[in-house]
């Protein structure tokens, strides 16, 4: 592991695009943390308002998005088989594998494969088509990241959190799209219909039927 770890530390700093990507993955999970802690103190203080919980957070400096290093830790592992799919640790028939984070509720996982995520969405759009085991890739368009959650109130949950996430890295698009494209990045759910209604009804007025819910993915 802690050669894996410096051996992530030596690509990022030799790889211009890693560290390109890498910079904008910082980027978006500071602007994540710093909202998702404003939404957090508006729900456990009802009386609070937007410009005063923007404020707490702000005064809480960089703790209020900064790393802890088992986060940073696992991204760094991650980002030369990120790059490169034919890297062994992805595409190797005894090496490839699934990575397990396992710490403990509330410790800080969610962001550290947020991270993860917001680093993938940038590299694939820097690097465009790329060739692979399986033939060229095209990171410009189409799925990144999957993910399932298997408890219903988590997967709602988590999805909030992705979806900050998502917008902080929209925001930097759009703040440079000469950069990381003109193709929005988007994010979808589906969670059947026990967690929430999986259909809308219209107006009578309208004459269009009911629909069901559809996934866009980033």
């Amino acid at each position: 592991m802690a050669k894996r770890l410096a051996d992530g530390i030596e690509f990022l700093l030799g790889d211009e695009e890693a560290l390109r990507c890498f910079r904008f993955m910082n980027k978006v999970m500071a602007a994540q943390r710093v909202r998702s802690e404003i939404v957090l103190r508006r729900s456990r203080d009802q009386d609070i308002d937007v410009n005063a919980a923007i404020a707490a957070v702000a005064g809480e400096g960089a703790g209020a998005h900064s790393w802890r290093m088992f986060q940073l830790a696992f991204v760094l592992m991650q980002l030369p088989a990120l790059c490169d799919p034919a890297h062994k640790y992805r595409s190797g028939a005894d090496l490839a594998r699934v990575e397990l984070l396992f710490f403990p509720t509330g410790g800080g996982k969610t962001e550290a494969y947020l991270g993860l995520a917001a680093f993938a969405f940038a590299i694939r759009r820097r690097q465009g088509v790329v060739d692979s085991a399986d033939g060229p890739l095209d990171g410009r368009f189409g799925l990144t990241v999957l993910m399932r959650y298997t408890l219903r109130l988590l997967t709602a949950q988590q999805f909030q959190r992705a979806s900050t996430m998502v917008c902080a890295a929209e925001l930097e698009r759009l703040a440079d799209p000469e950069t990381w494209g003109d193709e929005p990045f988007r994010i979808g759910l589906w969670v059947g219909t026990k967690v929430s209604p999986n259909g809308s009804r219209r107006p009578p007025s309208s004459s269009r039927p009911r629909s069901t819910a559809t996934t866009t993915t980033a």
